[in-house]
C-alpha cells in the first residue's frame, strides 16, 4: 500500500468501528497497533535464507512505514510506554540542548551591550548625524569607501544601541527618519539636517602637506 493512502485505509477501518460502537478511537488506535508490532516481529523471525525473505523485508518496510503514521496521530500515547518515555526523554534532551546554544548566544550578544550610553549634547543629535553622513562619503586614497553597509537602518539601531541625547534614549523610529531614500542629495521623506545644525565640517588630509 502507498504512504498516501494510510490515512483513508486507516480511516476507513476506525469510522466502521466507531459507527458500530465497537470500540473507542483511543483502544481502536491500541488494537491497530498492536497488530502491525507483531506482524513486524512475525517476519522478522522468519528463516531469512527462505525464497521469501525479499518479501519479508518488504513486507517489515511497509509495516514499519505504517507504523510511523500511527506514530504520528497517537494524541493518547498510547503506544508501549518504553516507547514513549524513550520519545519524551530524546524531545527533552533536544529541548536542553537547544536551550544551551540559545543561552550560548545570548551571553554572546552581551557582550555588546553597555551599562551606560555615550552622551550627546543635548539637542545636538542632528549633528553627529551629520558628522556620521560626512563619514559615510569618506572615500580612501584607492577611491574605496571608508565604511559601507547596504543597509541604513544599522545606523539609526547604532545611534539607538549606544548614544543617548543628554542621557535620554533615542528611538529608532525617531533616527529613521533621518536614514530615508533621498533625491539629488535631499531627504525626500523625512528629517533633513538644518544648515544651523552643521557645524563641523570633516576634510581629507592631503597627502602632499604631510
Amino acid at each position: 500500500m502507498d504512504e498516501k493512502k494510510f490515512v483513508d485505509y486507516y480511516s476507513y477501518h476506525l469510522n466502521y468501528a466507531l459507527k458500530n460502537d465497537l470500540t473507542s478511537e483511543e483502544n481502536f488506535f491500541r488494537h491497530v497497533w498492536q497488530i502491525v508490532q507483531n506482524r513486524i516481529k512475525h517476519y522478522e523471525i522468519q528463516n531469512p535464507f527462505s525464497q521469501s525473505h525479499a518479501i519479508h523485508r518488504n513486507n517489515i518496510e511497509k509495516l514499519q512505514q505504517f507504523q510511523k503514521y500511527l506514530k504520528s496521530i497517537d494524541v493518547w500515547d498510547a503506544r508501549p510506554f518504553h516507547l514513549v518515555i524513550e520519545e519524551k526523554e530524546i524531545r527533552i534532551q533536544k529541548q536542553k540542548e537547544l536551550i544551551e546554544e540559545l543561552q550560548a548566544r545570548l551571553n554572546e550578544l552581551k557582550v555588546f551591550e553597555v551599562s551606560e550610553k555615550i552622551r550627546i549634547e543635548e539637542g545636538y543629535v542632528a549633528t553627529f548625524i551629520d558628522l556620521l553622513k560626512q563619514i559615510e562619503k569618506l572615500e580612501l586614497p584607492s577611491g574605496r569607501k571608508l565604511i559601507m553597509s547596504d543597509h541604513q537602518i544599522v545606523y539609526p539601531r547604532m545611534i539607538g544601541k549606544y548614544f543617548s541625547d543628554a542621557g535620554d534614549d533615542i528611538p529608532v523610529e525617531t533616527l529613521r527618519n533621518y536614514y530615508v531614500r533621498k533625491n539629488d542629495d535631499v531627504t525626500s521623506k523625512g528629517t533633513e539636517i538644518k544648515p544651523g545644525q552643521k557645524f563641523f565640517k570633516i576634510v581629507p588630509v592631503d597627502p602632499n602637506k604631510k
